[in-house]
């Protein structure tokens, strides 16, 4: 099957049907128990200054150990190195360096990329699953 514009993603099963192609990674999960706020980081967070150490309320739409999606009000610049601070209902608590890799027009979605893998976030996040959903 070819591709054009119409069918972008798509490509035919065993029986011809076209279904669409998950070209993600790795598998992303939906939590409502995680608790998430962000921190930019810049020249003044970098030298102590901790009136620049806000940290931004976001929701969480869905998460995986290299990165996740985020919906905010606040505006963020892609290519923006930020601190992603997730907290679970059990007080467990995660700081992570990340990079705003992705911005939806229109809508304040933003797609993270960590820094690096974290294997560590993986296993306690199927550790802590209590109902399986995931994208």
């Amino acid at each position: 099957m070819t591709l054009n514009s119409d069918n972008e993603g798509l490509t035919s099963d065993r029986k011809g049907k076209e279904q669409v192609v998950n070209s993600r990674r790795t598998v992303r999960y939906i939590r409502k128990d995680i608790k998430v706020h962000i921190r930019k980081q810049n020249w003044f967070s970098a030298i102590g200054g901790h009136r620049f150490r806000k940290e931004i309320s976001v929701e969480l739409l869905d998460i995986s150990n290299r990165g996740c999606l985020i919906a905010s009000l606040e505006k963020l610049a892609v290519r923006s190195k930020i601190i992603v601070l997730l907290t679970f209902e059990t007080a467990r608590r995660f700081e992570i360096e990340a990079t705003v890799v992705r911005k939806a027009e229109g809508v304040g979605q933003y797609g993270i990329k960590f820094a690096a893998y974290n294997n560590e976030l993986g296993d306690y996040m199927l550790k802590t699953q209590e109902k399986l959903t995931f994208k």
